[in-house]
């Protein structure tokens, strides 16, 4: 009788170890298969969706959540998106950060499915994997519905390595192409990026027939603020001009440093009299807005040149009209915007009757 049990009790076993087996062989298919697919992908979004996939098969997920930290921008990506704001607070005190501070995304598809109140959940329930903290920060968290045992967590622990490794990938060929383009004290584009650009806007203006605005800054005596403040309070200067004209703009719109103290802002879609309403709106927003450097407070103007593109312009002579206007803004007693808001007689190069239909035109959504 007793042997006859021992039979059947190894008999069990031997079921459930061939079972086990099974199942992890199935298991190890599946993270082979989604690890393959994961480093065939050439963005973080499209990376973080087949990771939540997979995770979703495996573990049955209540919440997938993944912060990633590179420079000063943080970004969050959780599903599904009930949990957006408790998910957002606890992950800002990992972060120690404010949760506006963070950027959220969501995957296309949520599922629909009934959901606990995530504060009720217990928080050493939340699983939570370092992926980097080296060249950028990134924090992987799941809740699985399955009981976690060392088979799972052998399967995370092999996600979070292909995760690191195709991060680092992407975000290296993203700071190779930044370097390219973006100049690296104003974080705005480069004159390089800016000559790419502007063409493709060009070429677009002229296939659809909208219209195309560029404003041309220029600090007014910024030598003076190096040779009083030194370099580094005029790089604080350059900092906040940019950041101070980025704010007031649309995202079409782009801003480029084209040398020294002097920027480009490029306006798709945007009439000439629009474009002189905008430089006159920043040119009183720059000289109202004290910048801090340590404990001075300096306050600095600029001048402006707009033009609008004309049928028979290129780059270069858009560029250049808009420099020529710079050059009259300077002249005529800096912090000022050429043309002004009042149309100059005078200018026989300004006052054809096209330009004045533009220039009278109602303003657009720029301002």
């Amino acid at each position: 009788m007793v042997n006859s049990l021992k039979r059947k009790l190894k008999k069990t076993m031997t079921i459930i170890d061939f079972g086990y087996r099974l199942i992890r062989g199935v298991d190890y298919e599946t993270l082979s298969h989604y690890i393959l697919k994961i480093n065939q992908h050439q963005n973080i979004d499209s990376i973080l969706h087949e990771i939540s996939t997979c995770f979703k098969e495996m573990l049955d997920y209540e919440l997938f959540g993944f912060v990633l930290k590179n420079g000063t921008s943080i970004d969050v990506w959780i599903d599904p998106e009930t949990y957006s704001t408790s998910f957002t607070e606890y992950a800002a005190r990992d972060y120690d950060c404010h949760k506006n501070d963070m950027v959220v995304h969501h995957f296309r598809k949520q599922r629909q499915e009934k959901h606990r109140n995530f504060d009720a959940v217990a928080m050493k329930d939340l699983l939570s994997y370092t992926v980097s903290e080296t060249g950028f920060i990134a924090r992987l968290y799941v809740l699985p519905r399955v009981r976690m045992t060392s088979h799972y967590d052998a399967i995370l622990n092999t996600i979070v390595k292909s995760i690191n490794i195709a991060l680092e990938k992407i975000l290296s060929i993203q700071r190779l192409e930044n370097a390219a383009t973006i100049d690296p004290l104003t974080n705005c584009y480069n004159r390089r990026a800016l000559c790419d650009f502007i063409e493709n806007d060009i070429a677009f203006t002229r296939r659809f027939g909208n219209e195309l605005s560029v404003i041309m800054v220029d600090l007014d005596n910024f030598k003076k603020i190096n040779d009083i403040h030194g370099h580094l309070a005029g790089d604080a200067v350059l900092r906040e001009l940019s950041r101070l004209i980025t704010s007031q703009v649309r995202k079409s719109d782009y801003l480029a440093r084209y040398g020294g103290e002097e920027f480009v802002l490029v306006l798709p879609g945007t009439s000439l009299y629009s474009a002189v309403q905008l430089a006159e709106k920043l040119r009183k927003k720059i000289q109202d807005y004290p910048i801090r450097f340590g404990k001075k407070m300096l306050r600095v103007t600029a001048s402006f040149g707009v033009a609008n593109l004309e049928s028979k312009q290129n780059r270069e002579s858009l560029l250049h009209e808009a420099d020529e206007r710079l050059y009259q803004a300077k002249a005529s007693g800096r912090n000022s915007v050429i043309p002004n808001l009042l149309p100059c007689f005078a200018d026989r190069t300004f006052v054809s009757k096209r330009r004045m239909r533009k220039y009278l035109k109602p303003a657009d959504s720029t301002v």
